[in-house]
């Protein structure tokens, strides 16, 4: 099995408000729709970390087949506290990689999860990342050995700091999706994304 760890504990203070739980298309959140991004491409299990804005992310993905888990550092720890977490909670879980991405792409095609998960199961890369315009994005494939070496990682640091100690390790697969670079941070961001999806 090939897990998600979808990084849903962040603050949202440059977006002023929850920006997970922002509408997107056929009346789901942002976070709802990028869920079903990675269950459509066959993630198993898709596990979303939360933070402080949990409460309103829990209720925005009701019913969905996933699992959670709370980072209670959210508010000192940065990203890599949460990726840590979703890491310890699937450390004993029969999966075999993680698919670790932020959880405010909401422009990520189904078939770019898809093909990152077909090229790993065919050729078991350490770690594989998609890459755009010459750019890398999200999701970051991370086969299982590998997660020793985040959870290592010092507080201060960050999953691009584990990703340049392995940059030799590292596969690309080239893919024409922009949407593993667009994040959504602030409301311009959201209203350009939202016209670009129409």
């Amino acid at each position: 099995m090939i897990a998600a760890v979808l990084l849903a504990a962040g603050q949202s203070i440059r977006m002023g408000r929850s920006k997970l739980e922002l509408p997107w298309k056929d009346g789901q959140s942002i976070i709802s729709h990028v869920v079903d991004v990675f269950l459509q491409a066959g993630a198993s299990p898709v596990l979303v970390v939360t933070g402080g804005m949990s409460e309103g992310v829990e209720a925005s993905l009701r019913g969905k087949e996933i699992e959670f888990a709370h980072n209670p550092d959210f508010a000192v720890g940065g990203m890599l506290s949460s990726i840590k977490v979703g890491l310890r909670t699937l450390e004993h879980w029969a999966v075999e990689a993680a698919l670790i991405s932020p959880a405010d792409l909401p422009l990520l095609r189904p078939t770019t999860v898809q093909k990152i998960i077909h090229v790993w199961e065919n050729d078991k890369p350490p770690i594989l990342s998609p890459s755009y315009e010459e750019r890398r994005g999200h999701p970051v494939l991370v086969a299982k050995p590998e997660w020793e070496a985040i959870l290592g990682l010092e507080v201060d640091q960050t999953l691009r700091d584990f990703l340049r100690q392995r940059e030799r390790e590292i596969s690309y697969l080239i893919v024409d999706d922009p949407g593993i670079l667009s994040d959504v941070d602030t409301p311009e961001e959201y209203r350009k994304a939202m016209d670009l999806d129409e």
